[in-house]
């Protein structure tokens, strides 16, 4: 089959950076279709015109304009249409492109994967521009879809699928899980615009050290049930990770094939195996890569040691992000997350001084959560002596425990308008807060901390602990770079 994978546009906040990265989840089921025989194109909207936002009202669209992509639906003549819907605060989009298929030809099968139409297949599929839901992970369901599809047989064997029949939408639950990783195809790459990446210098983190730079996955699965978190959705439980070989052979392949100078480790749980860890930094040095790498999308600080940190730092982390989430025990309590605070203080603390840049993920407005909570977090990461923090606004992202805990407490609405849900702008009122006072507190927490960072920055002794990590003129462009950036997200709060 002739099968059209969609990356759709994004609508952002006009202060919002977009992020222009490779879709993984596509590139990964593209190259599983491939190498089962079908003809795959993928139609990445935000690579292929970052260049040229759009605003609309009090929003930005990043991606193609809606136009170009209908053009390019009847170009490629697809069988089949995949689209990722990855975030539900960008369903309305993803749906606007299920509507241009079917305006090109009705027939064409939809199919609709990520976070919020595996959340939520029973939402999704009312829109009847959405034939199929892909609950969860999504290679072999779409394979086995893609294979009834061709021969006509029945839906329900397929697991991790919705659909609709005879009028009523089923949903087959998601069972099954590729235990083994080392199984999947590498993500074809191939298949994208890698230049566009390359030029965008959009990465998934505040700022890169080298360039060209890609995205890895090397880990699947999350044994840990944070209040805030619906990644279980897509990956489930269970921790399932790529063999150090597998990993490596990867890396080996990206800078053979595009020069890549920089990975960024988007796993969940990189570290959560300390030894496969050790083993894949041992690989890149005994092979001489001479790569940086980084965690754009955090690493449990729990797992980490000393020994662990020095080896990270010699074979090519310059970076770590941490998702701390708060600074108040009672809070962590309530959040679920397995942190010992005095442990992390540890982790920050050699970290800084093997040279590895620090930077803290926290989380404010949860519904229990007082303005003393909220002062600890911001006292911990003062003290901690992180070299950047970020406070996001929790999310009542559907299929969290945080999502039921608001609608208990009545402070959101049974069906919710997904598009106000966001990390950098507070839709809800807690216990303690209105929405507008939560966002005022967010403001305030970037600015003391800043300010703070830049008057304990001047004392000679964390001067002289910062300077150890400027040692070339490639770290001094990117700290350069790095403040640039937060002093423009302090400027904008």
């Amino acid at each position: 089959m002739q099968v059209l994978l969609i990356y759709p546009p994004f609508s952002l906040a006009s202060y919002e950076r977009p992020i222009v990265v490779p879709p993984l989840g596509l590139a990964y089921i593209g190259a599983v279709l491939e190498e089962a025989g079908h003809k795959v194109k993928i139609l990445d909207t935000i690579a292929l015109n970052w260049r040229s936002p759009i605003k609309i009202k009090d929003r930005i669209h990043i991606g193609l304009k809606w136009e170009d992509i209908s053009d390019e639906i009847k170009r490629s003549k697809p069988d089949a249409v995949g689209i990722s819907c990855p975030f539900s605060c960008q369903s309305d989009n993803a749906h606007k492109v299920a509507e241009l298929v079917k305006a090109y030809d009705a027939s064409v099968p939809v199919i609709m994967g990520g976070a919020h139409p595996s959340t939520l297949p029973k939402r999704v599929l009312q829109n009847q521009n959405v034939d199929y839901v892909v609950i969860g992970e999504g290679e072999l369901t779409i394979l086995n879809l893609l294979k009834t599809l061709s021969t006509r047989t029945s839906f329900n064997e397929i697991d991790g699928l919705a659909y609709r029949e005879g009028g009523k939408i089923v949903i087959n639950p998601k069972k099954k899980f590729i235990e083994d990783p080392d199984s999947l195809p590498f993500p074809a790459r191939h298949l994208l615009p890698m230049k566009e990446y390359f030029d965008a210098k959009a990465a998934h983190g505040p700022e890169l050290m080298r360039n060209p730079f890609t995205s890895m996955i090397t880990s699947r699965g999350c044994p840990f049930s944070c209040v805030f978190c619906s990644i279980h959705n897509i990956w489930g439980h269970k921790w399932r990770a790529r063999s150090p070989e597998n990993v490596l052979l990867e890396i080996e392949h990206l800078i053979d094939t595009y020069n890549i100078r920089e990975v960024q480790f988007e796993d969940d749980n990189l570290t959560l195996d300390k030894r496969r860890m050790e083993k894949i930094c041992d690989m890149i040095l005994d092979r001489g890569l001479d790569i940086k790498w980084t965690t754009p999308n955090g690493v449990a600080i729990w797992t980490l040691d000393k020994s662990l940190l020095k080896k990270m730092k010699k074979s090519g982390c310059y970076k770590l992000c941490f998702g701390i989430e708060s600074g108040d025990p009672e809070t962590l309590a309530f959040i679920g997350k397995p942190i010992d605070l005095k442990h992390a203080r540890k982790v920050i603390q050699w970290a800084n001084e093997l040279g590895i840049w620090t930077h803290g993920f926290f989380v404010v407005g949860f519904p229990y959560e007082s303005e003393a909570s909220i002062d600890r977090t911001l006292e911990f990461a003062i003290r901690s002596d992180l070299d950047f923090a970020s406070f996001f606004i929790a999310t009542s992202l559907p299929g969290t425990r945080l999502l039921e805990i608001n609608k208990k407490e009545g402070l959101i609405k049974n069906d919710p308008d997904w598009a106000d849900q966001d990390v950098f702008n507070a839709a809800l009122n807690t216990k303690f807060f209105t929405a507008e006072e939560i966002n005022s507190l967010q403001r305030n927490l970037y600015i003391s901390f800043l300010r703070k960072r830049i008057l304990n920055g001047l004392l000679p002794s964390r001067f002289t602990l910062r300077l150890r990590k400027v040692r070339s003129m490639e770290d001094l462009l990117f700290l350069s770079r790095l403040l640039a950036r937060f002093l423009q997200i302090a400027k904008r709060k």
